[in-house]
């Protein structure tokens, strides 16, 4: 039986007039230090669902937490905000035992590969993990409004409705180490086709498409109908790139980096982008730059002068074209293309060749 004039006295506000969000609650079993807790944090209607989706309940300070792991306060705080997080206080309980055996594995890398190389990996994992959250947090609020207080008006609705969610992305963990699985074997055999030596150099083709009149499409589309074209252009640039062995790099706005082990690859997916039937439908087009050479690749980013100049050529393009570097046409002299006249790019002392490889406009 509820007491609601004992959760009023410990904090719990109009307890009698939340009787449906407390009476759900109760019967899920939780207890009323948890909705008085709950309610401290001003989620009492999403106690539900926290219970489901957080790390656990919180028994180690960020201070117990670097004792258990044999490091430093100082290194963990390190670590932790490597991974975008944040503790207001290095002795409040903060990280569950969850956390905690987490974190045992980044002492390990480091033991393994040393203190720098393994906090840049923690940095990529956090910014990885911030995205994937972000996008599930979108995907979920699309198909769920009633997630929001603000669209519900209603704290029971609310609760019931993100409980229904976290008892699936509770398991999102179970997917996620399951993809990463895959993406490791898929990386190795990757860079066994593009690696050239024991350095982080490597060979292979890079290129930039984007597209055009994406800003001015922004100002008149529809909010749900720009998310579902960007999703399904997203998606498919993705498919594309990975059916054929190459990898996405990331994503820019409305711009997208990939890398091929070839220069035939390189241009295949360019080409497959800018056709794109569902860009032509909404009056978009597809422009894209492209370079081939020795590349660094660090933290599943690349660098070099290939990098640098297909970003300048996709930006030098014409809508519905394709720019390639000297490098991509002599590996593919059988490939039509018609010379430009040199272009004058930043970042390169002289005028820069290049060739029109889009000749179906």
């Amino acid at each position: 039986m509820v007491d609601f004039e004992a959760l009023e006295a410990a904090g719990i506000a109009n307890a009698r007039a939340r009787a449906g969000l407390i009476d759900y609650l109760d019967k899920l079993g939780f207890t009323a230090d948890d909705m008085v807790e709950a309610e401290r944090r001003g989620r009492l209607f999403g106690l539900a669902g926290d219970a489901l989706q957080g790390p656990g309940r919180p028994t180690y300070s960020l201070r117990t937490a670097a004792d258990a792991l044999g490091v430093s306060l100082d290194e963990l705080a390190t670590a932790w905000t490597a991974l975008g997080l944040t503790i207001a206080s290095p002795d409040a309980l903060a990280l569950s035992q969850r956390d905690v055996d987490g974190l045992a594995t980044w002492v390990a890398i480091k033991g393994l590969v040393g203190d720098g190389p393994a906090l840049a990996f923690l940095r990529i994992l956090g910014n990885a993990m911030a995205r994937v959250a972000e996008a599930g947090g979108t995907m979920v609020r699309m198909a769920q409004p009633d997630l929001l207080m603000a669209i519900s008006g209603d704290e029971l609705t609310t609760a019931m409705a993100y409980r229904g969610i976290t008892e699936i992305t509770q398991t999102f963990g179970v997917l996620i180490d399951a993809v990463f699985r895959q993406h490791i074997i898929s990386a190795r055999a990757h860079f066994e086709g593009v690696i050239t030596d024991a350095s982080a150099n490597i060979t292979c083709g890079v290129g930039f498409a984007d597209l055009t009149g994406f800003t001015q499409l922004t100002q008149v589309m529809d909010p749900t109908d720009l998310f579902d074209l960007l999703t399904e252009f997203g998606g498919s640039v993705s498919d594309m790139v990975h059916a054929d062995g190459g990898r996405v790099v990331k994503f820019i706005g409305d711009e997208v980096m990939w890398v091929t082990s070839t220069p035939e690859l390189l241009v295949k997916v360019a080409m497959d982008l800018v056709e794109h039937p569902r860009a032509r439908e909404t009056g978009l087009q597809v422009r894209a730059g492209l370079a081939y050479g020795s590349l660094l690749g660090i933290g599943g980013d690349y660098f070099g002068t290939p990098v640098n100049l297909a970003a300048r050529l996709v930006a030098a393009a014409a809508p519905g074209q394709i720019l390639a570097s000297t490098d991509v046409r002599d590996r593919l002299p059988e490939w039509p293309a018609i010379p430009q006249e040199p272009l004058i790019l930043k970042g390169f002392d002289d005028p820069v060749p290049a060739y029109d490889l889009h000749l179906s406009r």
